[in-house]
């Protein structure tokens, strides 16, 4: 019989605490690592050692791990919560941000508003990741197309007419899901990202900044959208602490995924690092079998419910 009332919080309290608290050097190592990797490729690149092609494959690698030391920075895992060291949540998360074409303060209003609504009307994540994985293919290849004329339709609003009225709507709603603190932060950060695009192209380095950067990037962000919005969420139509999301397990999905297999537990207990899922899971899993909690794939068959 699963736990209830106060036995249950405590006993989740207790659980978890072995998990939490630690200065994440796992993923201050994962952001040097994105950092060196990709400036390296462009360096190997402008030298001649690397081909195009094989330069692109890399930073499409590097670019797409970014995201992870961004997300965890969001949830203050890095400094293990301590004060003192919030500043290392805000490099991390803004340097790796940035170059995964992310505000990091956008980022973070948006996905604790997600946390705290996840699946019903006011989740942003919703709007962009319900639907099949064609939809999220498409609406990533739009993204990357209407992205850098953000901070021009911004200035010209008249411009902004040139783009379809379905998807002028979706802006408009993303824009109200989000909160005009979290828009205003997006847009200097897109405007940066603008001059990026137009200088380089101007310098005669656009093939690195449109086929090594933002090109990848977005690539990138069709699989992190699929497996970490997508996958842990769909069919994003389930509400409360054990349904809204859930753990779902395949060969090999804790590298893929990064831990994120676990995704149910990281909702409830978002400051635990992703590298700390799975044995949490270990700890924890017949504990959540017992609250009828979303338990699909491989991880199905690790417990069973309690007796009553």
């Amino acid at each position: 019989m699963g736990l209830t009332g106060i036995d249950r919080l405590n006993y989740e309290k207790e659980t978890v605490s072995p998990y939490v608290g630690d200065i994440g050097w796992r993923s201050v190592f994962n952001a040097a690592w994105v950092l060196v990797g990709f400036s390296g490729t462009v360096g190997l690149y402008l030298a001649e050692r690397l081909p195009l092609w094989a330069a692109a494959l890399l930073s499409l690698l590097f670019l797409q791990a970014a995201y992870m030391p961004v997300h965890e920075a969001v949830h203050k895992t890095l400094s293990g919560g301590r004060p003192n060291l919030a500043w290392l949540d805000r490099v991390v998360g803004s340097v790796c941000g940035w170059l995964m074409l992310v505000s990091f303060r956008d980022h973070v209003i948006t996905h604790l508003i997600h946390h705290t609504h996840a699946n019903d009307e006011r989740d942003p994540d919703v709007l962009n990741s319900k639907g099949s994985p064609r939809d999220i293919v498409i609406r990533s290849m739009i993204g990357m197309v209407v992205y850098p004329l953000g901070p021009i339709i911004a200035l010209i609003p008249a411009l902004g007419r040139l783009i379809p009225a379905a998807i002028r709507e979706r802006l408009v709603l993303s824009a109200q899901l989000r909160g005009p603190d979290a828009v205003t932060h997006a847009r200097r950060v897109a405007i940066s990202h603008l001059a990026v695009l137009v200088m380089g192209t101007a310098l005669g380095y656009g093939a690195v900044v449109w086929l090594l950067w933002y090109v990848p990037v977005w690539v990138g962000r069709i699989w992190l959208s699929g497996v970490f919005a997508w996958l842990p969420h769909h069919p994003h139509d389930e509400l409360g602490r054990y349904r809204d999301t859930r753990v779902f397990t395949f060969p090999g999905s804790t590298f893929l995924i990064r831990g994120h297999d676990y995704h149910l537990l990281h909702h409830m207990f978002p400051r635990v690092p992703h590298y700390r899922l799975k044995p949490l899971w270990t700890a924890m899993g017949q504990h959540l079998v017992d609250q009828g909690a979303r338990i699909e794939g491989r991880a199905a068959r690790e417990f069973t419910p309690s007796a009553p």
